[in-house]
């Protein structure tokens, strides 16, 4: 049974159903996986179509963000197939250059270091910048030359050692997409 059968069931019980207790999970699988409509979810709480509407908004569920959480968070059998053709393009060794540069950038340069090159007081000249991305780029093309290379080994001592000697004591890392989800909604608008 699902979650819009469910709570028909409650409401065919003799019970009120309130849609302040109506979760956002909840509204999003009568949505996208069950493909009730406004109507119907708003016709089940007996409320205002528009207040379904507004819900929805609120806790963004749309069919636009549906399809891009199946393919980005790779949910179907579809996404799958073109998540795995997207590695194979991806992962080879003639993109090296260009994933060491995003990389460098995401993970380095269009952060703190940008503020404290960019500041007034300029504590990283041309040059030490330039030095560092130099460095960044490189290192990072010699991990991603190792993925590609399928050289595990090599990777897991790297990774290994460098975490026990160097940043074991570090704070947990915290993913952070650097806003490409917004981005990838505002290239889709256009």
């Amino acid at each position: 049974m699902g979650v819009f059968e469910r709570y028909k069931a409650r409401k065919l019980s003799g019970e009120t159903l309130d849609l302040d207790e109506l979760t956002s999970a909840d509204l999003k699988t009568m949505f996208i996986d069950e493909k009730k409509s406004d109507y119907e979810i708003s016709q089940l709480f007996e409320v205002n179509m528009s207040k379904i509407k507004y819900r929805r908004k609120k806790y963004a569920i749309t069919i636009r963000n549906s399809i891009l959480d199946e393919y980005l968070l790779v949910q179907s059998e579809a996404a799958k197939e073109m998540n795995l053709k997207t590695k194979e393009g991806l992962l080879v060794k003639e993109n090296i250059n260009m994933i060491a540069k995003a990389i460098t950038h995401i993970a380095f340069r269009n952060g703190p270091i940008e503020d404290m090159h960019a500041h007034p007081n300029n504590q990283l000249s041309e040059s030490d910048m330039k030095t560092l991305n130099k460095f960044m780029v490189n290192r990072i093309a010699y991990v991603f030359q190792l993925i590609i290379e399928e050289r595990w080994i090599e990777l897991d001592f790297l990774i290994r050692n460098t975490d026990r000697w160097y940043g074991h004591g570090w704070d947990d890392a915290e993913p952070d997409d650097g806003d490409t989800r917004k981005i990838i909604e505002l290239m889709l608008k256009k």
